[in-house]
Formats: structure tokens, sequence, C-alpha cells
């Protein structure tokens, strides 16, 4: 029964990709605010569901992973967050997206989940 399920994760997260479902900047602009980012890009995986699980990202809301998180302080998540870090690819896939938005993306995901 595990298997099957780990097996249906991985093709549920296979078509996913396959068809467009990821992340997407399409609607992304020098004007951009934090929260736009977050919904455009960055709730693929910190929204929870099914890429969350595939990618381990801390969803938005989730108190506990993100006050972890604050912990290492906003400009080292932020650096994190441009960079890239572990599944997480440099700005989330986000190539129009400026490093001051990854920060405002990054504090509103840290605000949202106080």
């Amino acid at each position: 029964m595990f298997k099957k399920s780990i097996a249906m994760v991985g093709l549920v997260t296979s078509a996913a990709f396959m068809t467009g479902c990821g992340p997407s900047d399409d609607g992304i602009t020098s004007n951009s605010t934090g929260s736009e980012i977050f919904e455009q890009v960055c709730s693929a995986c910190h929204n929870g569901g099914v890429m969350g699980f595939v990618t381990s990202a801390p969803a938005i809301g989730d108190k506990e992973a993100w006050v972890a998180l604050e912990s290492k302080g906003i400009d080292s998540m932020t650096q994190l967050s441009i960079q890239g870090f572990n599944k997480m690819p440099a700005k989330g896939d986000c190539g129009k997206c400026s490093d001051q938005q990854i920060k405002s993306a990054v504090e509103y995901m840290v605000e949202q989940s106080k």
C-alpha cells in the first residue's frame, strides 16, 4: 500500500510538471509585490499539497517551521532563496524576480506564518 502511495505521488508530480502546473513567472513585472510573487510562483510549493510534500517546502502558515527558519534572519533566508536551497531552484524559478522582490516574498511568507 505504501509503495503504491509513493508511486502515485511521483506520478502526480510528474504530471504536474509536464502539464505546466509548476510555478510560473509569466505575470511577474517589476512592480509585483511579495504577495503577488508568492501567489504566482512560491505558492506552487509553499501552499503545502503534493508539491510541498515532494519538495519539503515549509507551508505558509506553518508557524513552527517558519519560526525555525526566521531564527536564521530574513537576510539569510533571502540569500538562500536567491541562490536556491535544497530542492528549491534559484529564486524559486522566477527568472523575472529581482533580488528585492524575492526578499519581499520571503518577508510576506514569514509574516503570514506568525
